[in-house]
Protein backbone atom coordinates (compact mmCIF):
# COMPACT_ATOMS: atom_id res chain seq x y z
CA UNK A 1 0.00 0.00 0.00
CA UNK A 2 1.31 3.42 -0.92
CA UNK A 3 0.76 6.86 0.51
CA UNK A 4 -1.92 9.01 -1.06
CA UNK A 5 -0.71 10.97 -4.05
CA UNK A 6 -0.42 14.73 -3.71
CA UNK A 7 -3.73 16.32 -4.64
CA UNK A 8 -3.94 19.27 -6.97
CA UNK A 9 -5.53 22.54 -5.88
CA UNK A 10 -8.39 21.95 -8.32
CA UNK A 11 -9.11 18.54 -6.77
CA UNK A 12 -9.06 19.98 -3.25
CA UNK A 13 -11.43 22.75 -4.33
CA UNK A 14 -13.91 20.20 -5.73
CA UNK A 15 -13.74 18.19 -2.50
CA UNK A 16 -14.27 21.25 -0.30
CA UNK A 17 -17.26 22.32 -2.36
CA UNK A 18 -19.02 18.93 -2.37
CA UNK A 19 -18.07 17.17 0.85
CA UNK A 20 -20.71 18.55 3.21
CA UNK A 21 -23.45 18.11 0.61
CA UNK A 22 -22.56 14.44 0.16
CA UNK A 23 -22.44 13.83 3.92
CA UNK A 24 -26.07 14.92 4.09
CA UNK A 25 -28.81 13.02 2.24
CA UNK A 26 -27.52 13.80 -1.24
CA UNK A 27 -29.56 13.04 -4.34
CA UNK A 28 -28.29 10.79 -7.12
CA UNK A 29 -27.98 13.89 -9.31
CA UNK A 30 -25.74 15.60 -6.74
CA UNK A 31 -23.52 12.52 -6.47
CA UNK A 32 -23.31 12.38 -10.26
CA UNK A 33 -22.35 16.05 -10.56
CA UNK A 34 -19.67 15.72 -7.88
CA UNK A 35 -18.05 12.61 -9.33
CA UNK A 36 -18.38 13.77 -12.92
CA UNK A 37 -16.36 16.83 -11.92
CA UNK A 38 -13.76 14.72 -10.18
CA UNK A 39 -13.43 12.11 -12.94
CA UNK A 40 -13.23 14.80 -15.63
CA UNK A 41 -10.37 16.40 -13.68
CA UNK A 42 -8.59 13.03 -13.34
CA UNK A 43 -8.90 12.44 -17.08
CA UNK A 44 -7.52 15.88 -17.86
CA UNK A 45 -4.58 15.45 -15.48
CA UNK A 46 -3.77 11.92 -16.67
CA UNK A 47 -4.32 12.46 -20.37
CA UNK A 48 -1.51 11.15 -22.54
CA UNK A 49 -1.01 12.14 -26.21
CA UNK A 50 -1.95 9.39 -28.65
CA UNK A 51 -4.26 7.49 -26.26
CA UNK A 52 -8.05 7.41 -26.65
CA UNK A 53 -8.53 7.25 -22.89
CA UNK A 54 -6.80 7.91 -19.61
CA UNK A 55 -7.23 5.64 -16.62
CA UNK A 56 -9.30 6.95 -13.74
CA UNK A 57 -7.86 6.12 -10.32
CA UNK A 58 -5.46 3.46 -11.70
CA UNK A 59 -4.66 0.95 -8.95
CA UNK A 60 -2.79 -1.75 -10.86
CA UNK A 61 -3.08 -5.43 -10.07
CA UNK A 62 -3.10 -5.09 -6.28
CA UNK A 63 -3.71 -7.73 -3.62
CA UNK A 64 -7.43 -7.04 -3.26
CA UNK A 65 -8.04 -7.27 -7.00
CA UNK A 66 -6.16 -10.58 -7.28
CA UNK A 67 -8.14 -11.94 -4.34
CA UNK A 68 -11.48 -10.89 -5.85
CA UNK A 69 -10.64 -12.55 -9.16
CA UNK A 70 -9.62 -15.78 -7.43
CA UNK A 71 -12.65 -15.81 -5.13
CA UNK A 72 -15.20 -15.23 -7.93
CA UNK A 73 -13.64 -17.69 -10.36
CA UNK A 74 -15.62 -18.16 -13.55
CA UNK A 75 -19.15 -18.79 -14.74
CA UNK A 76 -20.72 -16.40 -12.22
CA UNK A 77 -23.14 -13.49 -12.60
CA UNK A 78 -21.38 -10.50 -11.05
CA UNK A 79 -22.34 -6.93 -10.19
CA UNK A 80 -19.53 -4.44 -9.64
CA UNK A 81 -20.49 -1.30 -7.71
CA UNK A 82 -18.25 1.62 -8.59
CA UNK A 83 -16.68 1.08 -12.01
CA UNK A 84 -13.71 3.36 -11.41
CA UNK A 85 -11.15 2.74 -14.16
CA UNK A 86 -13.10 -0.35 -15.29
CA UNK A 87 -10.20 -2.75 -14.90
CA UNK A 88 -11.68 -5.09 -12.27
CA UNK A 89 -14.89 -5.62 -14.25
CA UNK A 90 -12.86 -6.14 -17.41
CA UNK A 91 -10.70 -8.83 -15.77
CA UNK A 92 -13.74 -10.54 -14.24
CA UNK A 93 -15.39 -10.68 -17.68
CA UNK A 94 -12.19 -11.95 -19.30
CA UNK A 95 -12.18 -14.71 -16.69
CA UNK A 96 -15.51 -16.00 -18.02
CA UNK A 97 -18.11 -14.20 -15.92
CA UNK A 98 -21.22 -12.22 -16.91
CA UNK A 99 -20.54 -8.79 -15.42
CA UNK A 100 -22.57 -5.63 -14.95
CA UNK A 101 -20.62 -2.64 -13.62
CA UNK A 102 -22.41 0.47 -12.36
CA UNK A 103 -21.19 3.95 -11.49
CA UNK A 104 -22.82 7.24 -10.57
CA UNK A 105 -20.43 9.12 -12.85
CA UNK A 106 -21.32 9.12 -16.54
CA UNK A 107 -17.80 10.40 -17.29
CA UNK A 108 -16.28 7.30 -15.64
CA UNK A 109 -18.73 5.01 -17.47
CA UNK A 110 -17.92 6.44 -20.88
CA UNK A 111 -14.20 6.06 -20.24
CA UNK A 112 -14.63 2.45 -19.12
CA UNK A 113 -16.75 1.63 -22.20
CA UNK A 114 -14.04 2.96 -24.51
CA UNK A 115 -11.47 0.72 -22.84
CA UNK A 116 -13.35 -2.51 -23.58
CA UNK A 117 -14.81 -1.58 -26.98
CA UNK A 118 -14.34 -4.43 -29.43
CA UNK A 119 -13.24 -7.05 -26.88
CA UNK A 120 -16.51 -8.99 -27.14
CA UNK A 121 -16.83 -9.48 -23.38
CA UNK A 122 -20.03 -10.29 -21.48
CA UNK A 123 -19.74 -6.92 -19.76
CA UNK A 124 -22.07 -3.95 -19.49
CA UNK A 125 -21.43 -0.54 -17.95
CA UNK A 126 -24.58 1.12 -16.65
CA UNK A 127 -25.46 4.25 -14.75
CA UNK A 128 -26.61 3.37 -11.25
CA UNK A 129 -27.09 4.63 -7.71
CA UNK A 130 -25.70 2.14 -5.16
CA UNK A 131 -28.53 3.05 -2.79
CA UNK A 132 -31.24 1.97 -5.25
CA UNK A 133 -29.95 -0.88 -7.41
CA UNK A 134 -32.01 -1.18 -10.58
CA UNK A 135 -32.00 -4.98 -10.70
CA UNK A 136 -34.46 -7.70 -9.80
CA UNK A 137 -34.09 -9.56 -6.52
CA UNK A 138 -31.92 -12.70 -6.43
CA UNK A 139 -30.03 -11.76 -9.61
CA UNK A 140 -26.30 -12.01 -8.82
CA UNK A 141 -23.94 -14.65 -7.43
CA UNK A 142 -21.40 -11.99 -6.40
CA UNK A 143 -21.40 -8.27 -5.81
CA UNK A 144 -17.94 -6.67 -5.64
CA UNK A 145 -16.64 -3.22 -4.75
CA UNK A 146 -13.11 -1.84 -4.45
CA UNK A 147 -12.46 1.48 -2.76
CA UNK A 148 -16.15 2.31 -2.81
CA UNK A 149 -17.89 2.02 0.57
CA UNK A 150 -15.71 4.78 2.04
CA UNK A 151 -17.43 7.15 -0.41
CA UNK A 152 -20.81 6.66 1.30
CA UNK A 153 -22.09 8.24 4.49
CA UNK A 154 -22.91 5.73 7.28
CA UNK A 155 -26.65 6.01 6.63
CA UNK A 156 -26.21 5.56 2.88
CA UNK A 157 -24.00 2.51 3.47
CA UNK A 158 -26.75 0.75 5.39
CA UNK A 159 -29.21 1.47 2.58
CA UNK A 160 -26.67 0.17 0.06
CA UNK A 161 -26.07 -3.05 2.02
CA UNK A 162 -29.82 -3.68 2.19
CA UNK A 163 -30.00 -3.34 -1.59
CA UNK A 164 -27.06 -5.71 -2.06
CA UNK A 165 -28.84 -8.28 0.14
CA UNK A 166 -31.85 -8.02 -2.11
CA UNK A 167 -30.08 -8.50 -5.46
CA UNK A 168 -27.84 -11.35 -4.28
CA UNK A 169 -28.97 -14.91 -4.89
CA UNK A 170 -29.28 -17.37 -2.03
CA UNK A 171 -25.76 -18.19 -0.87
CA UNK A 172 -24.25 -15.26 -2.76
CA UNK A 173 -21.72 -12.89 -1.27
CA UNK A 174 -20.54 -9.30 -1.38
CA UNK A 175 -16.75 -8.87 -1.66
CA UNK A 176 -15.75 -5.51 -0.14
CA UNK A 177 -12.29 -3.95 -0.20
CA UNK A 178 -11.76 -0.57 1.44
CA UNK A 179 -8.80 1.39 2.89
CA UNK A 180 -8.25 0.96 6.62
CA UNK A 181 -9.01 3.91 8.87
CA UNK A 182 -5.66 3.19 10.51
CA UNK A 183 -4.01 4.00 7.21
CA UNK A 184 -5.95 7.19 6.53
CA UNK A 185 -6.01 8.42 10.10
CA UNK A 186 -9.01 9.22 12.26
CA UNK A 187 -10.49 11.84 9.94
CA UNK A 188 -11.56 10.91 6.45
CA UNK A 189 -10.45 13.29 3.74
CA UNK A 190 -12.01 14.56 0.54
CA UNK A 191 -14.74 12.29 -0.78
CA UNK A 192 -13.95 9.57 1.75
CA UNK A 193 -17.02 10.25 3.87
CA UNK A 194 -16.32 7.46 6.38
CA UNK A 195 -13.35 5.11 6.66
CA UNK A 196 -13.34 1.91 8.73
CA UNK A 197 -11.17 -0.53 10.58
CA UNK A 198 -11.85 -4.19 9.92
CA UNK A 199 -13.81 -4.41 13.16
CA UNK A 200 -15.94 -1.38 12.33
CA UNK A 201 -16.78 -2.62 8.84
CA UNK A 202 -17.63 -6.10 10.14
CA UNK A 203 -20.04 -4.55 12.65
CA UNK A 204 -21.85 -2.57 9.94
CA UNK A 205 -22.04 -5.54 7.58
CA UNK A 206 -23.42 -7.80 10.32
CA UNK A 207 -25.93 -5.13 11.27
CA UNK A 208 -27.20 -5.34 7.69
CA UNK A 209 -27.81 -9.08 8.12
CA UNK A 210 -24.76 -10.62 6.43
CA UNK A 211 -22.50 -13.36 7.76
CA UNK A 212 -18.92 -12.02 7.71
CA UNK A 213 -15.64 -13.67 6.74
CA UNK A 214 -12.39 -11.72 6.84
CA UNK A 215 -10.03 -12.28 3.90
CA UNK A 216 -6.33 -11.48 4.32
CA UNK A 217 -4.30 -12.02 1.12
CA UNK A 218 -0.84 -11.20 2.45
CA UNK A 219 -0.12 -14.36 4.44
CA UNK A 220 1.50 -17.19 2.48
CA UNK A 221 0.57 -15.37 -0.75
CA UNK A 222 3.49 -16.90 -2.63
CA UNK A 223 1.96 -20.30 -1.99
CA UNK A 224 -1.47 -19.11 -3.08
CA UNK A 225 -3.11 -19.23 0.37
CA UNK A 226 -5.44 -16.63 1.88
CA UNK A 227 -6.32 -16.37 5.54
CA UNK A 228 -10.12 -16.60 5.88
CA UNK A 229 -11.63 -16.20 9.34
CA UNK A 230 -15.31 -16.03 10.31
CA UNK A 231 -16.55 -13.43 12.78
CA UNK A 232 -16.33 -15.54 15.99
CA UNK A 233 -12.59 -16.04 15.41
CA UNK A 234 -11.76 -12.40 14.71
CA UNK A 235 -11.46 -10.98 18.22
CA UNK A 236 -7.62 -11.24 18.33
CA UNK A 237 -7.48 -9.28 15.05
CA UNK A 238 -9.88 -6.66 16.41
CA UNK A 239 -7.81 -6.31 19.60
CA UNK A 240 -4.69 -5.88 17.47
CA UNK A 241 -6.40 -3.08 15.51
CA UNK A 242 -7.44 -1.37 18.75
CA UNK A 243 -3.84 -1.49 19.99
CA UNK A 244 -2.53 -0.03 16.73
CA UNK A 245 -5.19 2.69 16.91
CA UNK A 246 -4.25 3.53 20.49
CA UNK A 247 -0.59 4.04 19.59
CA UNK A 248 -1.48 6.15 16.52
CA UNK A 249 0.07 3.80 13.98
CA UNK A 250 -1.33 5.86 11.11
CA UNK A 251 1.43 8.41 11.84
CA UNK A 252 4.16 5.80 11.38
CA UNK A 253 6.24 5.32 8.19
CA UNK A 254 4.25 3.71 5.35
CA UNK A 255 6.41 0.59 5.11
CA UNK A 256 5.79 -0.31 8.75
CA UNK A 257 2.08 0.47 8.60
CA UNK A 258 1.46 -1.63 5.50
CA UNK A 259 2.91 -4.69 7.26
CA UNK A 260 1.06 -4.27 10.54
CA UNK A 261 -2.44 -3.13 9.55
CA UNK A 262 -4.89 -5.94 8.70
CA UNK A 263 -6.34 -5.64 5.20
CA UNK A 264 -9.97 -4.50 5.28
CA UNK A 265 -11.33 -7.05 2.82
CA UNK A 266 -14.44 -9.01 3.75
CA UNK A 267 -16.75 -11.55 2.18
CA UNK A 268 -20.27 -10.67 3.32
CA UNK A 269 -22.39 -13.76 2.68
CA UNK A 270 -26.16 -13.68 2.29
CA UNK A 271 -27.64 -15.84 5.00
CA UNK A 272 -29.68 -18.80 3.75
Amino acid sequence: MQDHRTKSELELEIERRWREKLLRVATAEEFQQAYDELHALFLKEQECPGQIYAQVNPRGMDRARRLILRKVGQGQRVLEVGSGDGETSRLLARQGNAVVSIDISRVALETARKRVAGEGLDLRYEYGDARALNFASDTFDYVVSEHFVEHLSPSDLLVHLTEVQRVLRKGGCYLISTPSRLWNGRRSVGFHLRVYTLEELCQVVEQAGFAVTWLEPRFLRRLGFVIALKKPLLWPVFLWERLLDAIRIYKWPPGIRSRLIPSVIVCASKRN
